[in-house]
């Protein structure tokens, strides 16, 4: 078994139906800015589905969990990689602390993946928009959790 992974100049919101998609947020579930704005549009519901995932399981609970969200849409991991929307990595959360979240949202859904038989996951950057995390910090986690995987990981940038 051999990590794949690829960066790709593509839109994550038309990429090839066999993948799953993930994305970080918040435990608050604000879900109003950034690459979420169009996963919300074409996966329906998910946003409630986030906040009920939240609230049933504690806010603070939550964080360092992927939550899995099934639609007619596709599959998409939601990794709840800090507490308040206006966290950032460095500011509100130390990085450490944020990267450490990452690790374990990343492990949680490796788990789930594998669990439902998911072989294809695409994400964009995750934690390097609004999140300020280094990508070269970010890929190195996404590389420790995913090495003995056989999932294929395409990041999509723009």
């Amino acid at each position: 078994m051999k990590l794949k992974l690829d960066i790709k100049n593509q839109d994550l919101m038309l990429i090839d139906s066999k993948y799953a998609i993930c994305h970080c947020i918040s435990a608050d579930c604000a879900m109003g800015k950034g690459v979420v704005v169009p996963i919300v549009k074409k996966y329906v519901g998910i946003k409630q589905a986030c906040q009920s995932f939240a609230k049933s399981n504690n806010e603070n609970a939550v964080v360092g969990r992927a939550f899995r969200y099934a639609c007619e849409a596709g599959v998409v991991y939601n990794l709840f990689s800090k507490k308040i929307f206006r966290h950032k990595a460095g500011y509100g959360v130390t990085i450490e602390q944020y990267h450490s979240n990452l690790r374990n949202c990343l492990e949680d859904m490796k788990i789930q993946m594998l669990s439902n038989g998911e072989k294809f996951i695409a994400m964009p950057k995750i934690a390097c928009g609004l999140d300020r995390c280094e990508w070269k910090d970010v890929e190195q986690i996404i590389k420790d959790v995913f090495d003995d995987a056989d999932i294929e990981i395409l990041v999509c940038v723009i």
